[in-house]
């Protein structure tokens, strides 16, 4: 019988830092927490290497645990990333998923492992790495297509910043147009209050309606009635949704 992974999930990610590239790090994990939340995030490399200096410098400003390995023989970050993560999988419960990315098919086995013990798999990495490696996970999603969409969010953004009948009220706005585009949405596209301040706060943990002069976010996605929509039902206490107006994203003629 599959196993059930509708339920929420709670992620330990694995970077290998000598297979991918630290210009990847916040698209990649904007990507991972659509499909759950992270609760263990770690790098691993040898440190005193030329090729990890990019790593060290982005490091200084993401909550990501690094750790050492020293390149003293053939895959040796691949066997500890391996090894820890069995590890945790064994003993920490309440971690139900584990994202690996690397575009190294070395991490096959990793993947078949922790599926045999019940866990949900996400790999991530380049397009070209070996189709045993993205057939071993439970969904394999490529840093090409995850690029491609953080490359459509700053267009987006960069068009709604720049329309004219916005900036007078643009702060904030570019922080619900990070929420609206990482959260899930239904096939309508309206995304629900609760996913969107989650999104948001895990990218910005220190956001607060009350600094653009709001007391929640219903009232500051108020201050947008011309870029976004919001519907509630009939609760006594409203439940709402709200979803963006494409006409804001079609450049001028």
């Amino acid at each position: 019988m599959n196993k059930d992974f509708s339920t929420e999930k709670n992620f330990a990610v694995f970077f290998d830092g000598e297979n991918i590239s630290s210009e990847c790090l916040d698209a990649i994990m904007s990507e991972i927490e659509k499909k759950g939340d992270i609760i263990i995030k770690r790098v691993y490399g040898d440190w005193t290497t030329p090729n990890m200096k990019s790593w060290k410098e982005k490091v200084n400003d993401s909550p990501i645990r690094v750790f050492q390995q020293f390149n003293n023989g053939p895959n040796a970050t691949d066997n500890t990333i391996i090894m820890d993560a069995i590890e945790l999988a064994i003993n920490n419960k309440n971690i139900n998923a584990f994202c690996i990315v690397s575009t190294d098919h070395g991490y096959y086995s990793l993947a078949l492992r922790l599926r045999e013990n019940g866990k949900y798999v996400l790999g991530i990495g380049r397009e070209n790495s070996k189709d045993i490696w993205q057939n071993s996970c439970n969904e394999y999603v490529t840093i090409e297509n995850i690029l491609k969409g953080s490359e459509l969010l700053e267009e987006k953004q960069k068009i709604v910043s720049d329309n004219e009948s916005l900036k007078s009220i643009e702060p904030g706005l570019d922080v619900i147009e990070y929420g609206l585009f990482n959260s899930r949405i239904d096939t309508d596209g309206w995304i629900s209050f609760s996913d969107l301040g989650s999104t948001i706060r895990k990218k910005y943990p220190n956001f607060d309606p009350r600094s653009y002069m709001c007391n929640n976010l219903l009232q500051l996605i108020k201050k947008f009635p011309e870029y976004l929509e919001i519907k509630s039902d009939d609760c006594l206490h409203p439940n709402y949704w709200l979803r963006e107006k494409e006409k804001y994203y079609k450049e001028e003629k």
